[in-house]
């Protein structure tokens, strides 16, 4: 007999933006008693079922089943630091989701074979190599990347635009139990702040999952660098980035879907500009609000795995939205906003606890 999952509880309320307090509150229990229910020291009342159902808006189900959440150490996060740890678990309760619903639709549909080669920076090489390894293993025309989430995509790696205005998170990475690498990028941010997001991620998955990672290494930098390379490789961007200005930054932002910020810095890198013409460009960067809002917009890529994992089971496999709503543990109006509203306000509905 199925029982009452306190790590779905967790999950549940974390994902609501609910700390302990504001849920023990809210349910009328004392924080100490929810604290021991989420420790399995104490059964949850069924008396406060519906009370809690209501109050976190999941229906019964979500609490009755098998949890299977990914470790925290296998994220690394953008901007981690600056991310108040109350964010961050919302975030990663959200992904959990998310990733317990892809791994149901696994149940009835495979993808192809993820085509993804590991990279030891400590082996092989920089990061530098490691991007210009996999543009060759990938067969990409040398240039710019039109639509590098259809490249990654094709290659087996999941891509899902979330909408998370309200946390400081641009992009994370992670694996599913059927090692499924799934890349969540924010909705909310710029399409080149995507691109370059869902490409740093990348570097992760390529080159800091499945092995240790010695503690000296900066992780981010090296994605940060592979990032670069890979969206703007040395050779074909290198004879762009001399005599810079704001409206040249704006030209070649246009043509490699990468911001000026990312441009500027990279042609640091490859010191086509000394240090002085780089801080003069950042302040007339900043003079112009260009650190806020970037001028040049171009469409976001759409992501296509799991729109199709979806459409397979309700024109195939004849499951009702309703169907896929239950084995999904979700009310049929989120299920609804979350993967079939073309612009949804959230991912999952944040509730705001009141005092």
């Amino acid at each position: 007999m199925e029982k009452f999952s306190p790590d779905m509880l967790i999950l549940a309320r974390e994902a609501r933006g609910f700390t302990q307090k504001e849920l023990a509150l809210k349910i009328g229990i004392e924080q100490g008693t929810l604290s021991k229910i989420e420790l399995k020291l104490l059964a949850f009342p069924e008396k406060y079922y519906d009370l809690l159902c209501n109050i976190l808006d999941f229906p019964l189900s979500f609490f009755f089943a098998e949890c299977n959440q990914f470790r925290s150490n296998a994220f690394y996060y953008r901007k981690k630091l600056q991310t108040p740890q109350k964010i961050l678990q919302q975030a990663e309760a959200q992904m959990n989701i998310c990733k317990m619903h892809i791994e149901t639709l696994f149940r009835s549909v495979e993808l192809s074979q993820v085509n993804l080669p590991i990279w030891d920076v400590e082996e092989y090489g920089s990061p530098e190599l490691c991007a210009n390894h996999l543009r060759e293993f990938w067969r990409i025309p040398k240039g710019k990347i039109d639509d590098l989430t259809k490249i990654i995509e094709h290659n087996g790696i999941m891509v899902i635009a979330i909408d998370l205005p309200n946390l400081k998170i641009d992009a994370l990475s992670i694996f599913t139990k059927h090692n499924q690498p799934i890349i969540f990028v924010n909705k909310s941010i710029s399409a080149d702040r995507q691109r370059f997001n869902i490409a740093h991620e990348l570097g992760h998955l390529i080159m800091h999952f499945a092995k240790p990672v010695g503690i000296d290494r900066d992780v981010e930098a090296e994605a940060m660098l592979f990032a670069s390379t890979f969206l703007l490789p040395k050779n074909e961007i290198l004879p762009h980035l001399t005599q810079l200005n704001l409206v040249k930054l704006a030209d070649l932002k246009k043509y490699w879907k990468v911001s000026m910020a990312a441009i500027l810095m990279r042609a640091k890198k490859l010191h086509t500009i000394t240090d002085n013409q780089y801080q003069y460009l950042w302040k007339q960067m900043a003079a112009n609000g260009y650190k806020l809002e970037e001028p040049v917009f171009f469409q976001k890529e759409k992501p296509f795995l799991l729109k199709n994992m979806i459409d397979i089971h309700l024109k195939e496999l004849n499951y009702s939205e309703d169907e896929l709503a239950n084995i999904f543990h979700l009310h049929l109006h989120e299920f609804k906003r979350i993967y079939f509203e073309p612009n949804p306000n959230s991912l999952f509905r944040v509730i705001k606890p009141q005092n």
